[in-house]
């Protein structure tokens, strides 16, 4: 596919949010869509995956359409030679690794070329898992076979969404290699969403930033990030806040972290004692604000928090929200016109919606 482009020209409307994105992606090497939460990254693979179908325009891999809204094109994902990995590895719990593994085999299409199963596993080490169940696996080896079932699947495009972000940074440092790798030795056309530095300047080979929907800045990854006086270990995107919890009891491969009268609930590789005190790293991007509690969501942990102050950041578009959150202080990066449809102001009673937490006993 290095002599296919992939062309997206899409826009779609979301509640408080415009997506507007046009742009020719060279099919060659990794290409990330690099920003804050909440501007738009994920949306656009969505779009490519076939997940989301955009309010209005065009996607096309190479010659073939998969989405035209003038000429009433749809291509369901089923039908795209996409293969998609998530922030879960959405792995099948009642089956072990090679069941995972034989799974995406058996429906391959082994007329197409692509790289032998034996090839795969073995790239990304995992003989020694094939008998064992995920719930098993820690969460670097869970991401580790969700890309070889992806691969396995023979795709023409690789879509990563932020396949490290619900790791810690040990995990991460594990699996970064293991993304080296995949970029090395399977040469597949990659999407790849991140908001982080680190993971951007040693995978990808081209950027395309993102903020508030709309594309920033777009070239060569060492061109995009140096513009931006961005570096390995700067990241604009990572103000966080430190919560002290401590374990309440363990349920669903979940740890339940007591903060004051709340409860947040994060994924651990490690067995902690009920009682134990931790402090929680939550980085103020994956914080959202509501008025109300919001039921029906897929996000677990929410805490009820006062605005204390609100501040500006680096980048124009956005605010630093700091919240109370009893005798403790938690950030929230958001956008300044949320802010404004919020009406947050000092004194503000909210709610304050946790993505994704690290923990350091």
């Amino acid at each position: 596919m290095s002599d296919s482009s992939l062309s997206i020209a899409i826009s779609h409307a979301f509640d408080g949010f415009e997506l507007a994105f046009d742009q020719d992606i060279p099919m060659d090497g990794v290409t990330a869509l690099f920003g804050p939460s909440g501007s738009g990254k994920t949306s656009v693979l969505n779009a490519i995956a076939g997940f989301l179908r955009p309010r209005s325009g065009e996607i096309r891999f190479g010659d073939t359409r998969w989405f035209s809204e003038t000429q009433k094109v749809w291509v369901p994902p089923h039908q795209r030679s996409v293969g998609t990995v998530f922030q879960d590895a959405q792995l099948f719990p009642h089956l072990n690794v090679r069941g995972n593994l034989d799974y995406a085999d058996r429906r391959a299409d082994n007329e197409k070329p692509g790289h032998t199963y034996t090839q795969i596993v073995s790239a990304m080490e995992l003989e020694a898992l094939l008998e064992r169940r995920p719930q098993s696996l820690s969460g670097g080896e869970k991401q580790r076979v969700a890309i070889a079932r992806t691969l396995l699947t023979r795709p023409d495009l690789l879509l990563l969404d932020e396949p490290l972000s619900a790791l810690d940074n040990v995990r991460k440092g594990e699996l970064l290699p293991f993304l080296e790798t995949l970029k090395s030795e399977f040469a597949l056309p990659t999407m790849y969403v991140s908001h982080d530095v680190d993971e951007v300047s040693r995978i990808a080979d081209r950027v395309i930033m993102m903020e508030a929907g709309k594309v920033v800045a777009t070239g060569q990854t060492d061109e995009v990030l140096s513009r931006f006086g961005l570096e390995a270990g700067r990241n604009p995107y990572e103000e966080a806040s430190t919560l002290t919890g401590v374990i309440d009891r363990t349920e669903d491969d979940l740890l339940a972290v007591k903060v004051g009268e709340a409860t947040i609930w994060l994924a651990a590789d490690v067995q902690l004692d009920p009682g134990s005190q931790i402090n929680l790293s939550i980085a103020a991007r994956d914080v959202s604000i509501a008025l109300e509690k919001p039921s029906e969501i897929s996000i677990q942990n929410m805490i009820a928090a006062t605005v204390k102050n609100i501040q500006p950041t680096k980048r124009p578009a956005f605010q630093t929200v700091t919240l109370d959150v009893g005798d403790q202080v938690l950030q929230a990066r958001v956008t300044r016109k949320a802010v404004r449809d919020l009406a947050l102001e000092h004194g503000r009673d909210v709610f304050a919606l946790i993505k994704s937490a690290t923990f350091h006993p």
